[in-house]
């Protein structure tokens, strides 16, 4: 059915700055934390809308020390097969049917460019836009991910949301009573990551 994101990171998910001493060069990795972070979709069917999660999120990201910093590098991994609506006959049908994560385990993103940040109402904050390569079902295609970020020397966190559409992926669009659900699918994220020493 969907794929996050991913979401997000995302999708995701990997962000850009951190807060470091002035005149250091090297870049600063974060890694994520899995026990503070999720990717969701939600999901529109013909007789009721319906919610995906998973906490199963992998991960790192390097930032530039620049003014702002830059991302350097991210790479997010999504364990497919950990998705769950709360049906379990539906999570079946997911996991095999749509998502096939036998042959497609992961959901996996990487980000190479922070585009337009702009500062939020406080300090450490941004809005961002994100642009990476989201890879579902085996097919891989550009995204732009906005997202709130918040950075502080030792932990990073960013939340967003983007619109995915499963037929870009190459995923069959489910039926109930012969009625297809919509292809568009919504993929948000909360992730936290913290300084990688």
């Amino acid at each position: 059915m969907s794929r996050m994101t991913f979401i997000l990171g995302l999708i995701g998910v990997a962000f850009l700055h951190g807060v470091a001493p002035a005149g250091q060069d090297n870049p600063i990795p974060f890694r994520i934390d899995s026990a503070e972070s999720r990717v969701w979709f939600d999901a529109d069917a013909p007789l009721h809308s319906f919610r995906g999660e998973t906490r199963q999120i992998t991960g790192y990201f390097t930032l530039r020390q620049s003014s702002p910093p830059q991302l350097a590098e991210a790479r997010v991994t999504i364990d497919a097969a950990s998705l769950e609506t709360g049906n379990a006959e539906r999570d079946t049908d997911m996991r095999q049917d749509f998502l096939e994560v036998g042959r497609f385990p992961t959901i996996e993103f990487r980000g190479d460019e922070v585009l337009t940040p702009r500062p939020a109402a406080n300090d450490g904050s941004w809005d961002v836009i994100l642009h990476g390569q989201l890879t579902v079902h085996g097919i891989t295609r550009d995204v732009k991910v906005p997202m709130a970020v918040n950075l502080a020397a030792e932990r990073a966190s960013a939340r967003g949301q983007i619109h995915l559409d499963m037929r870009d992926y190459h995923i069959r669009v489910p039926r109930l009573l012969l009625i297809p659900m919509k292809s568009e699918v919504l993929g948000g994220f909360e992730v936290v990551a913290r300084r990688d020493r």
